[in-house]
């Protein structure tokens, strides 16, 4: 007899077992939320809420990133994960992402559903409209010190070249990252929580291509950017995006 034939069955047995206590549960929702590295986070806050009225059920994950909540009604509900993430000196409530488009869809709470996460760093939020990314936004600003130098937002483009300056919010170290503005447009999209050493170029509409200054309070080559917390309590109807505040960038060509 072929003694490894038994051990094959056990091993299909324990799997189909797992497969199982996977599977929706009738008036219950559960999943596992996780880190950008698939590591379970204890502690992160999943907001179940009822599509159609109030009532949101806030539950805080595990030790092993799993969350289970039962007894619901039978009506359509969606889920939301948030992880609050100590960051130099702050903490910052981040939205996790669904790890399927289903995710973003209601469940029935009469048939139950599982509602897997991870957190993200950059990219879309599907369901959160225009221009809402896991990442962060700056805004570029003309400096109070410059009185001529402003950049004609209407004709230039300005490109960022953002240099990490230690670990992102998730410990990764992070990578250099170019990001220009769009025609008409002062902003830069979806930047990576993190502290950055920041160099600007307006690209002129001719083509050309001219090193800004930059700084606040006085002009320098270079500028740090640092994202601000903006929201106090996690997860707590806070909305769709991330609890990331704007940063400003300033931004001013040199004298003629």
């Amino acid at each position: 007899m072929n003694r490894t034939l038994p051990a094959l069955f056990s091993l299909l047995a324990l799997s189909a077992g797992l497969a199982a206590t996977r599977g929706p549960e009738p008036r219950t929702v559960k999943g596992v939320v996780l880190d950008t590295r698939g590591k379970p986070i204890k502690g992160a806050i999943v907001r179940i809420e009822p599509a159609l009225t109030g009532g949101m059920v806030n539950v805080k994950t595990n030790a092993r990133g799993e969350y289970t909540v039962s007894s619901l009604l039978d009506m359509p509900y969606y889920a939301n994960a948030w992880v609050q993430m100590p960051y130099r000196g702050q903490k910052f409530c981040l939205r996790a992402d669904s790890v399927n488009e289903e995710g973003y869809e209601p469940f029935s709470g009469r048939t139950g559903a599982i509602r897997d996460f991870k957190l993200k760093l950059s990219g879309p939020i599907p369901d959160a409209g225009e221009d809402a990314y896991f990442g962060g936004e700056v805004r570029l600003l003309h400096p109070g010190w410059d009185d001529e130098g402003a950049v004609n937002w209407d004709e230039s483009r300005v490109e960022v070249t953002l240099v990490p300056d230690g670990p992102l919010v998730d410990g990764s170290p992070g990578k250099t990252l170019v990001r220009t503005t769009r025609p008409g447009d002062q902003f830069l999209y979806d930047i990576p929580l993190g502290h950055y050493r920041a160099t600007a170029i307006e690209i002129r509409k001719d083509g050309s291509r001219v090193p800004l200054l930059m700084g606040e309070a006085k002009p320098a080559s270079t500028m740090d950017l640092a994202f601000e917390s903006n929201t106090t309590y996690c997860g707590l109807g806070y909305g769709k995006v991330s609890g990331i505040g704007r940063a400003f960038l300033y931004v001013a060509r040199p004298a003629k």
